[in-house]
């Protein structure tokens, strides 16, 4: 073999070397390894009129939120309730600025899996003041890696990439209407709380106020860990669910707790009446509802004794 030859052959070599370099480089696994953008969507909440969510679990009937004076509000087929603070800003929140966490990949080809399917897909349409409307599904949510977090699962209509992004979004869009609607019967810290006054229908009546670092029942010396213990249980108190049928206007309640604060804030009062068919809680929270409450355990945590605060 001549020594042109030997060149010649060489610079071949190199050549194909080349080629299947820029290859595997443009092609292969490092283009896996590609950026993605960093922001999913950003909802400007505060510009948010209303929006609608169609939850598969429900057959896509629309849930519809409006922003009103007194706050939100949320319907389905004409029925109209006030929809629970926490739950909207969990949604909402979580679309601000909702950053992707991980690329999960595209919507053709991972619909099936992440519950992103026409029939299995939590479909949300928010509309702004300046007429525009951004439209957003969200497949089945998901732990993090490590366990700290839940993810969501988001594809904006229009765009085939589908992420995942920190937050717990994709539970509250699965949600039907008695999931949006407040059960809470009292906001607020046990620090900020000053005063408790009952009443109860056996001619019952009492009252649990701090005097500086000590809580007093009248004027008795309470046990400051069962007020503490009090204190904590009732800024978490549920009812179980709603009793808007029951009809118990004009009834007297027959315990009734009013609940006063050291900021200022309006006192929150809570009562239950007895009916046919079990006990009804209102809240001066939400005043048009009627919940169920639970006789066995959260009446005597919530209405306690007098003598049970003493010493």
């Amino acid at each position: 073999m001549s020594r042109r030859s030997g060149t010649r052959t060489l610079l071949i070599i190199v050549a194909v070397l080349a080629a299947l370099f820029f290859v595997s480089r443009r092609w292969g696994a490092s283009s896996k390894q590609r950026s993605f953008r960093a922001e999913v969507i950003r909802l400007d909440t505060a510009a948010i009129k209303t929006f609608s969510l169609f939850p598969a679990k429900i057959a896509h009937a629309e849930l519809r939120f409006e922003r009103t004076p007194d706050g939100w509000t949320v319907g389905r087929d004409g029925a109209v309730h006030r929809a629970d603070t926490a739950d909207l800003n969990a949604l909402l929140g979580g679309l601000a600025h909702a950053r992707a966490h991980r690329f999960t990949g595209y919507l053709d080809r991972l619909a099936a899996r992440y519950d992103l399917t026409d029939s299995l897909a939590d479909r949300a349409v928010f509309r702004l003041r300046d007429g525009s409307e951004k439209e957003v599904l969200f497949g089945r949510g998901q732990p993090a890696e490590d366990g700290s977090s839940m993810l969501s699962t988001i594809n904006i209509v229009g765009e085939n990439e589908v992420f995942s992004v920190k937050g717990t979004m994709s539970e509250m869009a699965e949600q039907d209407l008695v999931g949006w609607r407040p059960t809470r019967l009292m906001v607020g810290r046990p620090s900020d709380i000053q005063r408790v006054s009952f009443q109860y229908s056996m001619d019952t009546a009492y009252v649990l106020e701090r005097a500086g670092n000590t809580w007093l029942v009248d004027r008795d010396t309470a046990d400051q860990s069962k007020v503490d213990k009090y204190l904590a249980d009732i800024t978490n108190a549920k009812a179980q669910s709603f009793a808007d049928t029951m009809n118990i206007a004009g009834r007297t309640p027959d315990y009734s707790m009013r609940v006063e604060f050291a900021d200022g804030r309006p006192p929150v009062e809570v009562k239950v009446t007895m009916a046919w068919t079990g006990l009804v809680v209102t809240t001066t929270l939400d005043p048009a509802s009627q919940m169920r409450f639970d006789p066995a355990r959260e009446l005597p945590r919530v209405f306690k004794t007098r003598p049970y605060f003493l010493p």
